[in-house]
């Protein structure tokens, strides 16, 4: 699922007149300019709502096959009376998977193709319903199914958030490690995800010395951090929220600003897969910033 990538303020190294300072502050920002990303940002959380609230179902898809459509008893049992009770077949056969259409029931491809026989596939639509194979980045494979006719593809909710507030963006030292470690983190699905931990990010906040442990990107442009807090369960998520600073060398310096904090999509759907926070990522203290929680929805 694509994301808004937002464009953040920050600064690989101090200047000189800071050199002399524990914990330098971070630089200025143009208000109008802070506040404009700041909105821009909140309307690409509020518009990732269309992608992740119409997502209806989950389900693991093993080596053989698997059969789907709206008959309860089916390994992949559709939640939608437009389709039949059978509609069609998943074969995997390792990384591989193809679908199998079934007679009398026409699925299509997502430019409204109709499937024909076996092919190979990784979206395909069945009725209203897109089915998606995905992945974690590991060998299990998943089959979500997305309702196209959901309210919140053309109208997603209203997202509460914080007010912009600048005293939760501070400067972090990033602390790498001597060497990266390939780290396996527990999933909501009940397995486990392996990620690369590069170091820690070293910030004051309420008065104390914090850290949160940076994970590496695809992109490898920014860091990944997942983070607890006192507001979890509250006014945000209960599970965990995610900033992603500007990625800087050992020793450099790069901005953890809170007000872009957002929730994974578990926090919205279910129907999901999520890392979890890392047990070191806990802050004991209350980060009011960033996106808040979704009271109409339950996720994990």
């Amino acid at each position: 699922m694509a994301r808004l990538c937002v464009c953040l303020f920050v600064l690989a190294t101090v200047a000189s007149g800071c050199a002399g300072e524990r914990w330098p502050s971070p630089p200025p920002v143009d208000p109008g300019a802070y506040r404009q990303e700041h909105d821009h940002f909140l309307e690409g959380e509020r518009a990732y709502l269309s992608e992740v609230l119409p997502i209806v179902g989950i389900w693991p898809l093993d080596d053989g096959t698997s059969s789907f459509g709206s008959a309860p008893a089916l390994p992949i049992a559709l939640p939608a009376a437009q389709v039949p009770a059978f509609a069609g077949t998943f074969r995997r056969a390792g990384n591989s998977v193809t679908v199998i259409p079934t007679a009398g029931f026409a699925l299509r491809t997502a430019d409204g193709a109709r499937l024909d026989g076996e092919q190979p596939v990784k979206s395909v639509l069945a009725g209203p319903l897109r089915l998606d194979v995905t992945d974690a980045g590991d060998d299990r494979r998943w089959v979500t199914a997305t309702d196209t006719t959901h309210p919140a593809v053309t109208a997603p909710p209203p997202l509460p958030a914080y007010p912009l507030d600048g005293r939760w963006r501070v400067l972090a030292r990033f602390d790498a490690f001597k060497a990266a470690r390939r780290v396996r983190v527990p999933d909501v699905r009940g397995g486990s995800m392996e990620f690369t931990a590069l170091g820690q990010l070293v910030f004051p906040l309420d008065g104390e010395e914090r850290r949160l442990t940076a994970f590496d990107t695809k992109a490898g442009l920014v860091f990944a951090v997942w983070f607890k807090d006192r507001t979890n369960g509250s006014t945000t998520y209960g599970g965990y929220r995610v900033v992603k600073p500007q990625k800087v060398k050992d020793g450099d310096w790069t901005i953890i600003d809170f007000n872009f904090a957002y929730n994974p999509p578990c926090a919205y759907s279910m129907f999901t897969t999520c890392p979890l926070a890392p047990p070191e990522n806990r802050l004991p203290v209350a980060i009011e910033a960033g996106v808040q929680q979704l009271p109409s929805v339950k996720g994990y």
